[in-house]
């Protein structure tokens, strides 16, 4: 009996330190995306995004709160259940803008992160998420992580961003510049993925943003550079798509489109690779984006 005791004492104390623990990484997360917070301004997207915009640069600007969930290698859906997760915050009611970041393969199928979805563990309590991770990682999977708490965080990257989230730390940490005589010769050897329209991915995105315009909310669609040489890998296609985006954006009074390749694309310096800004590239970009901010706010 009193073995029996014991082996209950110390479950309850495992399960005690989890929860606790488990709350201290989800506060640090909460802070570092801004999901607990009133903004005026949201932007989701994935890496390319993240990188390429000064979340304090542009607070500091525009006097105004800004909302930064962006997370590796999301696809479009999974940035409608982010936007979603916002609007069911609690926090929106002050929400006036999206900027939601694309770039040339927004519609192209598979290429980003296959496992992403491992990204919204800590937020595997949300109904709707913690569906979607059922779905995509299994039972198995889903139990595990809806019940030790703490493996919710096992990935490193979830790791340091709630580190950063204490820390209030969002700078871009990418400072170095692109090989360009060593991309050339990848694109040499054709490996580069290849720009696709795909009718689902697209109807996907026209719905997150009719969920957005409906509530009277302004999607700002916003293509930070990426390189000249990638871009000008498959230049039908490419212009194919800035003309897509062009022409929805006309099409749509609460939508616009900001491109930022014509004048920075060929600007290597500013370059971590092919997709991202290094962090003297974020500042600029950055800069960009306030200015134009301020003449809709």
């Amino acid at each position: 009996m009193k073995k029996i005791k014991w082996i209950i004492a110390i479950v309850a104390i495992f399960f005690i330190c989890d929860f606790i623990v488990e709350r201290i990484f989800f506060h640090g997360v909460n802070e570092m995306y801004g999901l607990r917070q009133h903004s005026d301004i949201l932007l989701v997207g994935h890496s390319h995004l993240m990188l390429g915009t000064d979340k304090q640069q542009m607070e500091n600007d525009l006097n105004k709160k800004i909302s930064k969930y962006t997370r590796e290698g999301v696809n479009v859906s999974e940035r409608k259940m982010m936007i979603q997760q916002y609007l069911d915050s609690g926090f929106a009611d002050s929400l006036k803008i999206v900027l939601y970041g694309v770039d040339l393969c927004t519609f192209t199928g598979g290429g980003l992160s296959a496992n992403s979805y491992k990204l919204f563990y800590p937020f595997i309590d949300d109904e709707k998420i913690g569906s979607y991770i059922r779905k995509q990682g299994g039972i198995a999977d889903y139990w595990l992580h809806k019940i030790v708490r703490c493996t919710r965080y096992s990935d490193d990257g979830i790791k340091n961003g709630a580190a950063r989230g204490w820390m209030h730390n969002w700078s871009n940490l990418k400072n170095g510049t692109i090989d360009i005589e060593a991309y050339k010769q990848r694109l040499e050897n054709g490996d580069e993925r290849h720009i696709q329209m795909n009718p689902a991915l697209i109807s996907e995105f026209q719905e997150t943003v009719s969920i957005l315009t409906e509530r009277g909310i302004k999607v700002v669609l916003v293509n930070t550079p990426t390189l000249d040489l990638l871009n000008d890998f498959e230049p039908e296609k490419f212009q194919m798509m800035v003309q897509w985006f062009q022409k929805f954006a006309y099409n749509n009074p609460l939508v616009e489109y900001w491109d930022y390749n014509p004048q920075y694309s060929h600007r290597h310096e500013l370059f971590y690779d092919r997709l991202h800004l290094n962090a003297k590239g974020q500042k600029v970009i950055s800069k960009e984006i306030t200015n134009q901010l301020k003449h809709i706010l």
